[in-house]
């Protein structure tokens, strides 16, 4: 609890020090789908369905974008997601839901252990659908949590090379394509919103002056993707200073619906009680007058009906969000006014509360560790331990070097398979080449020709446009289901490092199934050690091993292309010139493509072995890093050291009736100091404002 409260403390203090050191003005928009948000962010900044998309369907926007006033042409930085981020923020709220689903229905769905890397979910097996039992009440949860984990992975290859690269400056027109979810058609059809972490677009707003106004467009809550209101408080505790909440009533009828309560009472705890939120929220009633309708009397019923409704903010305006004009004298100008009287005493209020609480906590922090200084001191206890400690380390040590050695020795599994070819990957090509040689069905006919001869100047542009699209259909052809065949073969060796580290080194119980993913969850846990330095012989090792990619793309794309030359009519070893006719050319076209085939069989033939050489290879070179390795020539103790230092943290959880006592006293220290260290520096890089005395 202690470390809970440091670190919110530390959070705390953050927040202060950014918000007295914004350079913005910031106003946050707010509101479910389709309310009209979109249309007044366009009359506030003067930008069109290119960067600040709507749409008619589902909610369109997909990531965070800050719209900063700048006398400017229109351009835009785009901010990615870490990899560490995108699991967290992206992948792991649907593990939870179905972490969720199961901590009330224990018999429904198996423990599904969220991936450690993009790596491990790329490859990570999902249950079939159809495949889990569930009962009614959960089964729209559980469907609508597979569904969207899958669409990630399915799109991941979208996307998944802009995870952690540096900020990127774009033009007016790219910024749709990393903010939306759909084309202007209305097709979902793009995902690289899903790697960002939010869009900067500076350009100049037409109807204010006000420089530095930064308008923070947050994603239409009402997709049934998770995480997102967490997404939209988060924001709100970050730097904002006002937010607008915004509602466009049906002109059929008007009441408060529960979303709308919901979301309220959601953005109430940004900041909490240390400055409520009907202090700096304005709640924008959208007035549609467009199609012949009006919902101008439904506004005004549920203006007058907020107290009723418990819902309490600074101000509440009614206005046509699809007119700039009075978008930007009766709301901005307004907001403006109010920033310009109220900004100040928020501010202060705020820090006032922060310096309390934090305050407070220091006293109560002082007495509980007077209170655990006797817990943490050092006894003559705790040397026996370390007699016991070298005795038990000693024996796993020796057995787990042993282990590890046969795993790739002469006779061991590995090392035979390493020269025997890939048994499922030549099944699958054999069978793609075969099916193909004997098809009857050439892909390209006379009418093909035709059609093709239509949009070129010459019988030459026909015939070279269509080894083309041989080329194409082969290289598309052979990677059918390829990087799965792949890639199992690496994570059988993954799994049989896995279940040694789990069994013979006992690591299991601390890190759960001792398989492939055990690699991942040691190597997070190594990573995020204080103790990291000690051990980072035994981090390089599980990092070859675990961000080690096999592909078909990567690993055996570069060499079929080299098979595709009698498909290419500027390489140097075709010479079998120009068709004289159609017939002709189908001709030359059916004979090089059969030759292409067969050039695909040879240089196969001596690729079926690859990916048991490369995974052996890396299983050889697992043992070298973290067995038989130094860190120096004076230092030959140096990895027998590393693997201590690891088992020295882990003593509890390995060897729990001789330890287990040691090692929570232990846990308690490291979890008080790391928050606590953090919060020394928060309040040392706050010291300078006049709020910490």
């Amino acid at each position: 609890a202690i470390a809970a409260e440091a670190n919110a403390a530390a959070v705390d203090l953050r927040r202060i020090r950014e918000r007295l050191c914004r350079d913005t003005l910031n106003i946050a928009v707010i509101g479910r789908a389709r309310q009209g948000k979109s249309r007044l962010l366009q009359s506030v900044t003067g930008l069109s369905d290119e960067e600040i998309p709507s749409g008619d369907g589902e909610f369109c926007t997909g990531v965070r974008s800050d719209i900063i006033n700048k006398d400017c042409e229109t351009y835009a930085v785009v901010h990615f997601l870490s990899e560490t981020n995108f699991l967290k923020l992206q992948i792991k709220p649907y593990f939870d839901e179905l972490l969720d689903l199961r901590k009330h229905k224990t018999d429904l769905i198996p423990p599904l252990i969220p991936p450690q890397s993009v790596a491990s979910f790329r490859t990570y097996a999902f249950p079939e659908p159809g495949s889990i039992s569930a009962a009614p009440e959960v089964r729209t949860r559980l469907n609508l949590a597979m569904k969207y984990l899958k669409e990630y992975q399915q799109h991941l290859p979208e996307y998944e090379t802009l995870l952690g690269r540096e900020p990127k400056t774009i033009a007016r027109e790219d910024i749709r394509e990393y903010v939306a979810q759909e084309n202007k058609r209305g097709e979902r059809v793009n995902f690289k919103h899903l790697a960002v972490e939010r869009v900067e677009i500076f350009c100049r707003f037409p109807n204010t002056s006000a420089v530095g106004l930064r308008l923070i467009d947050l994603p239409g809550l009402g997709d049934t993707r998770k995480g997102d209101v967490e997404r939209v408080v988060s924001a709100l505790g970050d730097q904002v200073d006002l937010v607008f909440f915004l509602t466009k009533p049906s002109n059929t009828g008007a009441g408060w619906t529960d979303d709308q309560v919901s979301l309220y009472c959601e953005a109430c705890s940004a900041l909490g009680e240390k400055l409520p939120i009907e202090k700096w929220s304005f709640w924008v009633f959208n007035h549609d007058s467009r199609f012949g309708s009006d919902n101008s009397k439904q506004c005004e019923i549920l203006k007058n009906s907020m107290t009723a409704a418990q819902i309490n903010v600074s101000e509440s305006v009614v206005v046509d969000c699809a007119k700039p004009n009075e978008v930007a004298d009766r709301l901005i100008d307004r907001a403006l006014e109010f920033l310009k009287e109220h900004i100040a005493d928020n501010d202060a209020e705020y820090a006032g509360k922060v310096q309390k609480d934090v305050s407070s906590f220091a006293v109560r922090l002082k007495d509980k560790l007077e209170r655990a200084q006797g817990l943490l001191s050092e006894t003559n206890a705790h040397q026996k331990d370390n007699r016991m400690f070298d005795k038990l380390f000693r024996a796993l040590w020796n057995a787990l070097q042993s282990d590890l050695r046969k795993l790739v020795e002469k006779g061991s599994k590995l090392r035979e398979q390493k020269d025997k070819p890939c048994e499922e990957l030549q099944r699958r090509v054999e069978t793609i080449l075969e099916r193909e040689e004997n098809d009857a069905n050439f892909p390209i006919t006379e009418e093909r020709l035709r059609k093709i001869a239509g949009t070129k100047e010459s019988g030459f542009s026909v015939y070279d446009s269509c080894l083309a699209m041989l080329r194409t259909r082969l290289s598309a052809l052979m990677q059918e289901d390829m990087d799965d065949v792949i890639n199992d073969v690496l994570v059988k060796m993954k799994s049989s490092i896995g279940a040694i580290l789990g069994s013979t080194g006992r690591l299991e119980k601390r890190f759960g199934p001792a398989d492939e993913t055990l690699l991942e969850r040691l190597a997070n846990y190594i990573e995020s050690s204080p103790q990291r330095d000690d051990m980072e012989l035994i981090l390089k090792g599980l990092k070859l091993v675990t961000d080690w990619k096999m592909t078909y793309r990567s690993f055996i794309q570069h060499h079929i292309r080299a098979s595709l030359g009698y498909l290419d009519p500027r390489d140097k070893g075709n010479e079998w010139g120009s068709p004289k006719d159609e017939r002709d050319a189908l001709r030359l076209l059916n004979d090089m493509y059969h030759l292409a085939l067969n050039e695909m069989k040879k240089q196969f033939a001596d690729m079926y072995k690859e990916p048991n050489q490369a995974a052996f290879a890396v299983a050889e070179e697992f043992k070298d890093i973290v067995v038989s390795s130094f860190g120096g020539i004076d230092e030959e103790n140096d990895l027998e050291d590393q693997w201590r230092a690891l088992y020295d943290a882990l003593s509890g959880d390995v060897w729990p009736d001789e330890f287990g006592a040691s090692q929570a006293t232990r846990e308690v220290r490291t979890q008080l100091g790391v928050p606590l260290s953090s919060l020394l520096n928060e309040l040392r890089d706050s010291s300078s404002f006049s709020f910490i005395s």
